[in-house]
């Protein structure tokens, strides 16, 4: 894990001479510290989330509660994870995280079979957010449950305790980053001694390139894979296609980069900088609301179709003002994500 830090921090080299001058006067230390308190709210959103989640999911399965409870924060549980799935890195790369509670995309059907062997165990087992932990990881987290709620398949007790796990797994997450000598200490300790970040600007570095990283996933996967081509589209590509929550899910990670932009980067940006990508970030939450339906059905029509494609067009721009722009101001360059490679 640490050579692969390593080899990534290699790849970062330092923009050509001749840059702003406050390129040579930003204060990484400062943007980290901003930027961790952005972090932590949005995982301790995530947890706050799983556990109303779990909680409704035990009550509409033990009949003191409803399916629309359940959905409601299901819906929630899934924007709080959109903000998170920008920062593959560290601890949730470290404990699989990213697929554990979002294995998507599933090319192979992974979640299907992996559903059809869990639903043959016994139902104490079923309902063990444990024995869940040690399935695939297809069936630990939201697919898995979208799908029990949106298909024949019958949710209970299954349910229990893959939503459970997902309370088990937030909770793990904001230990492994913010208790004592966990992941954000890691990075306030950046210097020559430390294993991953040889110095605060690495851990800018790593912050923008996972912001770059979040907004590609919106562009590429969560409008691309759908969209497809002109002659064919591909609705069930969709993230969340059986519970409509495509467009959702997307537009709650444009905000989940906006606000790390606004908050951590944003003081340390020059304003007309910082402005150009609050406002091009506007833009495309703006065009995915007005949409005013889900990814997955928009691509079917062309008169629909086309605003996928300006909303992709906006998150484009977006991707383009934060290398051109914001990267040159703060004198970085992307480095190693979880995109490469795929």
């Amino acid at each position: 894990m640490i050579r692969a830090f390593l080899a990534a921090a290699c790849l970062v080299v330092p923009l050509a001479q001749g840059q702003p001058a406050l390129a040579q006067s930003v204060d990484h230390v400062a943007l980290q510290e901003r930027s961790l308190a952005v972090l932590q709210a949005q995982f301790n959103d995530f947890t706050v989330s799983t556990a109303a989640l779990s909680a409704a999911v035990q009550g509409f399965c033990t009949g003191g509660g409803d399916l629309t409870g359940v959905t409601d924060t299901l819906e929630q549980t899934w924007q709080a994870w959109a903000a998170l799935d920008s920062y593959q890195f560290g601890p949730v790369e470290q404990t699989g995280a990213a697929l554990r509670v979002n294995f998507w995309p599933d090319k192979k059907n992974f979640v299907g079979r992996g559903l059809t062997a869990l639903l043959v165990l016994p139902e104490t087992k079923q309902s063990d957010p444990a024995e869940i932990a040690r399935q695939s990881a297809a069936v630990q987290g939201l697919p898995a449950l979208e799908r029990l709620l949106f298909s024949d398949l019958p949710p209970c007790p299954a349910a229990i305790g893959i939503s459970a796990n997902l309370q088990a797994v937030s909770h793990d997450l904001v230990d492994a980053w913010f208790a004592p000598d966990g992941w954000a200490d890691l990075m306030r300790a950046a210097g020559p001694d430390n294993p991953i970040y040889l110095d605060h600007a690495e851990v800018t570095r790593t912050l923008f390139t996972a912001a770059e990283f979040g907004l590609a996933r919106v562009a590429d996967y969560r409008l691309g894979r759908p969209l497809g081509t002109y002659e064919r589209n591909f609705p069930r590509r969709a993230e969340a296609w059986r519970s409509g929550l495509s467009s959702t899910i997307a537009a709650a990670q444009i905000a989940g980069v906006e606000a790390l932009m606004r908050d951590g980067f944003g003081p340390a940006l020059p304003a007309e900088d910082l402005q150009r990508y609050m406002s091009a970030s506007e833009t495309a939450r703006n065009r995915l609301e007005q949409m005013d339906q889900p990814v997955s059905q928009a691509v079917t029509t062309p008169a629909s179709r086309i605003r996928v494609e300006a909303v992709q067009s906006s998150v484009q721009a977006l991707r383009r003002i934060l290398t051109e722009q914001v990267g040159p101001a703060l004198d970085v360059e992307l480095g190693f994500s979880a995109a490469d490679g795929d």
